[in-house]
């Protein structure tokens, strides 16, 4: 299992390079693309600011400790983007289209392929700059001791969260298999991902509860800044690293039991 794991790490590293050179012939795309990233990370900016201007607490977060969650959002955004978000946009065409009759072919997971072989590069870029910059602000504003401890807590719920991502937005896909045309999914699927702009504690109770047991959306940006904080009981420490497991055996189940209904060729 391991060397199946390096194996396909490989293969991403390559498929991220492979994706850059291609977006590179497109050089004006990538500079609209850039300007567009720029604008969206201006908004953010200036909500963040508005919230930290205001000195308002809320649901007991101090204004500048906002700015760790926003960090983080952002960072999280560059794998959403990166990762799968051309990959969800471009699956259901896969299975309409017959492409995933080549990719069944070949040596390597086919779940893999499918679901990560596009790979944004250039336009994150932007992101991940500001999105450190936050985090690092909303760190030291907040007292947070910069020490191995924290910076590898953050980190680990920073990949459990990643994995989490995955699993949550790639079952859907699933339903390609049975109904072909999931298009009508994608503008909920970007809906959800917005749920996590803020601390989920500033929700009802109830949609916290979905979002972190039923539908643990909140696992993937809230846990490594509320780790660092202090702010998570053990019972939720240890559910941040359970359910990314637990999600993972799903997909990978889903994902063999939903393979068996898919007809060559688009037919």
């Amino acid at each position: 299992m391991w060397r199946q794991f390096i194996k396909h790490l490989k293969i991403y590293g390559l498929l991220i390079k492979l994706n850059a050179i291609r977006q590179l012939e497109y050089r004006v795309n990538i500079a609209l693309g850039l300007l567009v990233e720029l604008g969206y990370l201006g908004i953010k900016l200036l909500y963040a600011y508005i919230i930290h201007d205001t000195g308002v607490h809320i649901s007991g977060f101090a204004p500048q400790s906002l700015f760790l969650f926003i960090g983080t959002f952002i960072l999280m955004t560059v794998f959403f983007v990166a990762m799968l978000q051309f990959n969800i946009m471009a699956f259901d065409r896969q299975i309409i289209e017959g492409e995933f009759d080549l990719i069944l072919t070949k040596p390597v997971s086919a779940q893999f392929l499918a679901t990560l072989k596009y790979v944004e590069t250039w336009m994150v870029i932007p992101n991940i700059v500001v999105g450190l910059g936050l985090v690092g602000y909303g760190w030291y504003e907040s007292g947070i001791a910069f020490n191995i401890a924290n910076i590898g807590l953050y980190l680990a719920y920073g990949v459990l969260g990643i994995v989490t991502m995955y699993c949550v937005f790639t079952l859907p896909l699933l339903l390609t298999f049975k109904l072909h045309n999931i298009s009508a999914l994608h503008s909920l699927i970007w809906a959800v991902w917005d749920f996590n702009n803020l601390p989920h504690r500033i929700f009802p109770s109830p949609i916290q509860i979905i979002g972190t047991v039923f539908l643990p959306i909140f696992l993937i940006t809230n846990f490594s800044p509320l780790a660092v904080m202090g702010e998570l009981s053990n019972v939720e420490m240890v559910w941040g690293g359970i359910a990314p497991i637990l999600l993972f055996m799903m997909t990978c189940w889903g994902w063999k039991r939903a393979i068996r209904a898919y007809e060559s060729g688009g037919g």
